[in-house]
């Protein structure tokens, strides 16, 4: 027996299918200009603390340049699973897919936690780097 689609369904879907690609522009906007920030930070430790820095900062620097690292592997990560998920939100739009608005909802909100949590952890690298700064430029205002 063949299950037949109402046309509100067939616009609710349309409008989840929208929202989900939109969001994952979003996203992708999003988890780019991580990069950017990333690269930004690490520049920054690399040209500017490395010479002011005395001995008792070198391991605090130097983990958070791992940790700068390791989230730029993480974004990378996130980019990739971002693009699939774009390509088949694409595909569903033009029928050409066999998965599910579930699933493709299911994945939305997986992204939407990734990318939560390593903006999350990016922040608390930029804390760390704003407490560096401020310790120096106050040691440097006192010399």
């Amino acid at each position: 027996m063949e299950t037949k689609v109402t046309p509100t369904e067939v616009v609710d879907r349309s409008e989840l299918l929208t929202k989900l690609h939109n969001q994952n522009k979003h996203w992708l906007s999003e988890i780019n200009f991580l990069n950017d920030e990333v690269r930004f930070m690490t520049d920054l430790l690399d040209k500017f603390f490395t010479s002011l820095i005395k001995d008792e900062h070198v391991n605090r620097i130097q983990l958070i340049k791992m940790q700068l690292i390791s989230i730029g592997f993480i974004r990378n990560n996130i980019r990739q699973d971002i693009l699939r998920h774009q390509v088949n939100i694409e595909e569903k739009i033009n029928n050409v897919s066999n998965k599910s608005e579930d699933f493709l909802a299911l994945e939305d909100e997986r992204m939407a936690d990734e990318v939560a949590d390593v903006s999350k952890s990016f922040k608390g690298i930029k804390r760390e780097i704003f407490n560096i700064t401020s310790i120096l430029l106050h040691k440097r205002h006192l010399a």
